[in-house]
Parts: structure tokens; sequence; C-alpha cells
């Protein structure tokens, strides 16, 4: 798959993860959950527009920052939502969540590893 594909893919994604949350936050939420899931929901979409504006803004990273930022975003929401489903559960939107979380996780390596060498 190529580069621009793989950001497009970590786009759509996000931002459907990112609605996802806020759904499932304001629809059907555990009390204690609603917060953390509304929030992750906002930290997902605004790092969905940050991969989206970050392609050519003349840095020398260009997306870099911003997959990577992705990554960090959906590991995080990974360990700690996985860990609080394998203590308490949750709703069963949740493991459809920690799926999206990976394929994001997968791709946004995938993109990395397609980077060109930096030139010495």
């Amino acid at each position: 798959m190529k580069r621009q594909n793989l950001r497009m893919l970590i786009i759509a994604l996000l931002m459907v993860t990112g609605i996802f949350h806020l759904l499932v936050a304001m629809l059907g939420a555990a009390p204690g959950l609603a917060l953390p899931l509304a929030a992750f929901g906002v930290i997902y979409t605004v790092i969905g527009f940050y991969v989206r504006r970050d392609t050519n803004d003349g840095s020398k990273s260009h997306s870099r920052n911003a997959i990577i930022a992705a990554i960090i975003a959906c590991a995080a929401g990974l360990a700690l939502g996985g860990s609080n489903y394998i203590s308490n559960g949750g709703p069963f939107a949740l493991p459809i969540m920690f799926l999206i979380d990976v394929v994001i996780i997968g791709a946004g390596v995938m993109w990395l590893m397609k980077a060109p060498a930096k030139k010495s």
C-alpha cells in the first residue's frame, strides 16, 4: 500500500473512531466511561485533522509528527481503555474501537517504514 493511501486510511479511521467514541459516550456508555470516551473522541478527531493538514507544511518531517501522534494516541487509548475493559467490562462498542486503534497503529507503523531514507 502506498504511503498516501496509508495516510488517507489513518485519517478516515481517526475520524470514524473519534465520532464513534463521541456517540458511544453520549448514547450508551456507563457513567464512569462517558467522560474518558468523549475526551478520546475529541483527541482522535483533532489528530485526524492534524494528520490531514500536516502533509505539506514545509517541515522536513512532512506528516511524520502527525502520524507519530496518531500512533501514540491510539496506543494510549488501547492501553487505558483495554485495561479498564478487562477489569470492568463495558459496552460492546469498545472491542470495535480497540480493533480500529490496532489498525491505525499498524497503518502508522507501515507508513513510517515506507518513509524515504534521510540524505546525509
